[in-house]
C-alpha cells in the first residue's frame, strides 16, 4: 500500500476478511462475494451475508463503490495491497437504479475504474459494505 493508503485502509485479520476505509468510515469485504449475480441477486446476497461477525452488510451505492476506485491503476483499478486477490476485470453492481430505465442499475467497472449502467438481469459481481464500528 502507498503511505497515503496505509493511513486510509486498515485490513482486519491480515487482509483476509475486511478492509476499513478511514476516509469514509465504511467496512468492505476484502474480496467480492463468490459468483456472479443479477442486480436483485447481488442485493439479496449482500443483505443475507453473515461475515466477519456482522450481519448488516449491504450492496454499496454508486458513490460508495466509486470511493474505492484507484484511478492511478488498471486491471484492477483498486489498491490491491488493501484488497488482495481482487479480479483484474469485471464490473460490480451498486444499489442505485439508473434513472433512464427501470430495467437498469449503475455499476462500476474495476478493470479501468469507469461507471456504467447495465440491465438488471445481466450478471455482475458484488462487493459488500457496512458502516464500520457498528
Amino acid at each position: 500500500m502507498t503511505a497515503q493508503n496505509q493511513q486510509r485502509f486498515t485490513q482486519t485479520h491480515g487482509g483476509v476478511l475486511t478492509v476499513i476505509d478511514a476516509t469514509t468510515g465504511l467496512e468492505w469485504t476484502a474480496k467480492p462475494l463468490s459468483g456472479e449475480f443479477n442486480h436483485q441477486g447481488a442485493i439479496d446476497a449482500c443483505t443475507a451475508l453473515d461475515f466477519a461477525g456482522h450481519t448488516d452488510w449491504r450492496l454499496p451505492t454508486r458513490q460508495e463503490l466509486c470511493s474505492i476506485v484507484d484511478l492511478s491503476r488498471i486491471e484492477p483499478a483498486i489498491d490491491i495491497a488493501a484488497f488482495p486477490d481482487f479480479p483484474k476485470c469485471g464490473w460490480f453492481w451498486t444499489s442505485d437504479l439508473y434513472a433512464g430505465s427501470s430495467a437498469s442499475a449503475w455499476s462500476v467497472n474495476f478493470s479501468h475504474g469507469y461507471v456504467l449502467n447495465n440491465l438488471r438481469l445481466s450478471s455482475g459481481f458484488a462487493l459488500a459494505v457496512r458502516r464500520a464500528g457498528q
